[in-house]
């Protein structure tokens, strides 16, 4: 009797313990399958990690193409600056001759001006003097009809002296 309830109770056991090993073996096939489900997610964390980490070298290389541009264009624009710079003083250096130039054409009209003045005094003075010349020309020919005419009397005297003389 007692070999008989051992073996009841073995059986038991047994029976037990195969419930729990089926048990215990459908919740590793669970574990099993959440560990390939986490694998496999693993895995496509880890290929979106490569793909960011392609994209990252990618904006890494870029941002430095866009450092070196940016770089270039500083110095492009440190450079028209400075030519800027050279062109403004020009520019100052330019309106100083102007102004000098434009004084001195200031100075020449102004002088041209006054010989203007002058040739127009000298032009009266001209008038006046070939007014003058004519007035002296009327005169000269007054004292030579004068004169012809003292000298044909001259003449009338001296024949009517011959005439007497004789």
């Amino acid at each position: 009797d007692n070999v008989h309830s051992e073996k009841v109770l073995m059986n038991l056991s047994i029976c037990s313990l195969s419930s729990g090993a089926e048990e215990a073996r459908k919740e590793l096939d669970v574990v099993r399958n959440q560990r390939n489900d986490l694998l496999a997610k693993c895995d496509g964390l880890e290929n979106e990690m490569s793909a960011l980490k392609v994209e990252h070298d990618f904006i890494v290389s870029h941002t430095q193409d866009l450092e070196t541009k940016v770089d270039s264009l500083k110095d492009a624009v440190d450079s028209m600056e400075s030519e800027k710079l050279m062109l403004c003083d020009q520019l100052g250096q330019n309106a100083s001759k102007m102004s000098s130039l434009q004084s001195d054409y200031d100075d020449l009209h102004n002088s041209f001006k006054e010989l203007n003045l002058k040739a127009g005094i000298m032009n009266d003075e001209k008038c006046n003097l070939l007014s003058l010349l004519d007035d002296a020309n009327d005169a000269v020919e007054e004292s030579n009809a004068k004169v012809s005419k003292l000298l044909s009397e001259s003449e009338e005297l001296k024949e009517e002296l011959r005439v007497i003389i004789h």
